[in-house]
């Protein structure tokens, strides 16, 4: 059942090795095509050195080795030169702070909403104009408004008859 010959076998391993190649270095196919020719003369090769039963060995070791070429090499694809030019990084959850000067500051100034908060817009806190965004809730222009946290760019109102902020 498991007599490929020297031709089945070899072109069995060069097959796989062909295939973990197309995933590590992208050819659009090319080598994916070379694998399966390299794969399926193999095939032909066992099949004419054993018969039929050694077609079908040679079928499941395919099956078998295939897969787990195909894994192990999405494995190692993360930490290849082209991998970790390809994946993206995960999102960082350190402490986010704010880019534009001053926002930080703006932590408990009070202001006027310019346009109508819905729940985002523009809020005028002392003689700056800045981009403001409420917890949900939908404010009138020119109602009051009060500063309750800044992350990032993100700066957080509320109404000043709102109670405070847990």
């Amino acid at each position: 059942m498991f007599e490929f010959g020297i031709y089945g076998w070899s072109l069995l391993l060069a097959g796989v090795v062909v295939v973990v190649f197309e995933i590590l270095f992208p050819s659009a196919g090319l080598l994916g095509l070379l694998a399966g020719s390299l794969l399926v003369g193999g095939g032909w090769f066992a099949t004419k050195a054993g018969g039929t039963g050694a077609l079908l060995g040679y079928t499941l070791v395919t099956l078998l080795l295939v897969p787990m070429a195909v894994f192990g090499a999405f494995r190692i694809l993360p930490r290849t030169p082209m991998g970790r030019r390809m994946i993206l990084k995960g999102p960082s959850f350190t402490e986010r702070t704010a880019t534009e000067e001053g926002l930080a500051a703006l932590v408990g100034k009070t202001g006027i909403a310019t346009t109508p908060l819905r729940p985002a817009g523009i809020a005028t806190l002392g003689d700056r104009r800045v981009d403001v965004v409420t917890r949900g809730s939908h404010l009138a222009a020119s109602s009051a408004v009060r500063v309750i946290k800044v992350e990032g760019n993100r700066v957080v109102v509320e109404a000043m008859g709102d109670p405070p902020a847990a």
